[in-house]
């Protein structure tokens, strides 16, 4: 049986496309519907905003956005935002307006990149971007005005499974140092063994069960970096929150 959903949130899936499965047809359809304009996130706000382009392994541009408040001082802390979407929808502005919070109460400089999405770009494409963009913000760490030291990766849903993944990723690669991930619904496993799994399977709903199938089936060619569930070493890896 399914648990009860909380009054408050059954309001705001009023509002939500539900859809029993994610298709290939349907994809860019939702992929539409989950654009985020930038200045709809940033209105209001006084925030430095700078755009930049790092390259991914295989040399595509892959773009960045730093904002960072508008009196910030040296050594600031730096959230590295990985954005949610099952890998295969959404963009470096979704979900901003959680780590813009950091940004307002903390001073944190918010990093935010424009991984490839599957299944244009499959396998470990989503994972090695996201790597590729950390190390960029440890070598810019003095221009960006943060200490390299105080670096948190962060990410909801896919970018929670992605932040996962860069932080295996920088132990097993010796560099960078991460002083913690912060995990929210991470996509971390792709058995689809859970009870959850099963309890939201068979009707429409934000997440069901044949779609987190079709999304991992997407990203495809999985290993323990992809779909960090699979890892059987999490010895030395920086606190995790959720």
């Amino acid at each position: 049986m399914r648990p009860a959903i909380d009054p408050e949130l059954s309001a705001l899936l009023e509002g939500m496309p539900l859809v029993a499965e994610i298709t290939a047809d349907l994809l860019p359809q939702l992929r539409a519907l989950s654009a985020v304009p930038a200045e709809a996130v940033l209105a209001g706000r006084e925030i430095r905003r700078r755009e930049v382009e790092i390259a991914g392994t295989d040399g595509v541009p892959v773009p960045m956005t730093v904002l960072a408040p508008v009196d910030g001082r040296a050594g600031a802390p730096c959230v590295y935002w990985l954005h949610g979407g099952g890998r295969v929808m959404g963009d470096r502005f979704s979900q901003l307006d959680i780590p813009l919070e950091w940004l307002d109460e903390l001073g944190a400089v918010v990093v935010t990149i424009d991984y490839r999405l599957a299944p244009e770009a499959p396998g470990s494409t989503a994972v090695e971007d996201c790597y590729q963009g950390l190390l960029w913000i440890v070598e810019h760490a003095g221009e960006l005005g943060i200490d390299a030291d105080r670096i948190v990766v962060a990410g909801a849903s896919a970018g929670g499974g992605l932040a996962a993944g860069i932080t295996l990723l920088a132990r097993d690669r010796g560099t960078p140092v991460i002083a913690a991930q912060l995990l929210i619904c991470p996509m971390l496993d792709d058995s689809g063994s859970t009870v959850s799994s099963h309890q939201y399977a068979g009707e429409p709903g934000v997440w069901t069960r044949e779609t987190n199938t079709f999304a991992w089936r997407a990203v495809g060619a999985l290993d323990a970096y992809v779909a960090p569930a699979r890892h059987d070493d999490l010895s030395r890896l920086p606190a995790s929150l959720s």
